[in-house]
């Protein structure tokens, strides 16, 4: 009898053994499909990251040489301004119509001098 009471208690025992190992077994693979759903989420992430981070490289690409572009415009405008600028000063220089007219004086209201007369330009109806 105290072996057979003996050969229970030891099935007992084998029995919860293998009950908590065949429930290891389930919550590990429960983790591992987890964990697989993470990973997914996290490569979707990382995919999604690199395309934004190639959009904006190449953005960034574009509007450096958009700048380099628009400098290379300002400066032939400034020249080009330069230009005008030194052609009219020789003008005013080495053409007499010019010179007599750049030597006439402003307009009174050119100057900043306040007209003379009816200072009331809209009169109110």
């Amino acid at each position: 009898m105290k072996a057979f009471a003996v050969a229970g208690i030891i099935a007992l025992f084998a029995f919860l053994l293998v009950g908590i190992q065949h429930y290891q077994v389930v919550a590990l693979r429960a983790d591992v499909k987890f964990e697989a759903g993470e990973k997914k989420k996290a490569v979707d992430a990382n995919a999604v990251s690199l395309a934004t981070i190639t959009t904006l490289q190449a953005e960034a690409a574009r509007n450096a040489a958009y700048s380099a572009d628009l400098a290379k415009r300002i400066k032939v405008s400034e020249d080009k301004a330069k230009r005008a600028e030194q052609n009219f000063e020789n003008l005013k220089r080495n053409s007499k119509p010019v010179r007599d007219w750049a030597a006439q004086p402003l307009p009174d209201g050119l100057r900043g001098k306040a007209r003379t007369g009816n200072k009331d330009v809209h009169p109110k109806n």
